[in-house]
């Protein structure tokens, strides 16, 4: 294993719905494609991070990069999917999801306690400023890590629960004013209708994971 002291922060300069529908992997073949045509012998990073949070690896570890000019030697490059049109100063938020943030910081984290020699994390903007890339400030970002939201605190995960109460106040109110078999059949309605609302908090709560509100 090489020695390896730093994590590079760089971004893709996509759009935000550039290859939307495919997985990561297909957007790290497309790089990989664009940086053989530059003359790289393959995809330049260790690591591509894609919108909705998920990670996918290039390089090995133990193979230096093809990232960032005098400084590959000794470190990791890591690449957002977006970016583009972005400015050096920008906020993390203007041009990447609440999932990249927190997949990002996980996996620095997790490169961390795999490398322990790893003392410090740049953006390529640190070493060139003819790039604006990653298109904000790393270190800024870094020292500034947005409090966790709560799952109470999610508009979508309130928005099932009103559904959840409105229909189950309809519901009680209904089924007082039934008798017998047809309070059998408005039971089995109502259980119905609960399991379809639950299945939609289900939805809801994955979109919420992902980074959406």
């Amino acid at each position: 294993m090489r020695k390896i002291d730093e994590i590079i922060i760089h971004c893709a300069a996509t759009q935000p719905k550039w290859m939307a529908s495919e997985p990561v992997e297909a957007k790290r073949t497309e790089i990989d494609r664009w940086h053989r045509d530059r003359g790289f012998n393959s995809f330049g990073y260790h690591y591509l991070l894609d919108r909705d949070g998920k990670v996918c690896a290039g390089r090995g570890l133990e193979e230096q990069g093809a990232h960032t000019r005098g400084h590959n030697e000794h470190s990791i490059g890591i690449c957002l999917v977006g970016g583009h049109g972005s400015s050096a100063t920008d906020a993390f938020s203007t041009n990447y999801t609440d999932a990249q943030d927190q997949a990002l910081r996980v996996l620095i984290n997790e490169l961390k306690i795999r490398v322990p020699t790893i003392t410090k994390v740049s953006g390529h903007n640190d070493y060139t400023n003819a790039k604006a890339c990653p298109g904000f400030k790393v270190d800024r970002w870094l020292a500034n890590k947005p409090p966790e939201r709560k799952l109470v605190e999610s508009k979508t995960m309130q928005a099932s629960a009103l559904q959840i109460a409105s229909g189950a106040g309809t519901g009680l109110a209904a089924l007082g004013a039934l008798d017998g078999a047809a309070q059998l059949i408005a039971i089995g309605f109502a259980g119905l209708t609960v399991l379809l609302a639950m299945w939609i908090m289900r939805e809801r709560l994955q979109k919420w994971a992902k980074g959406d509100r």
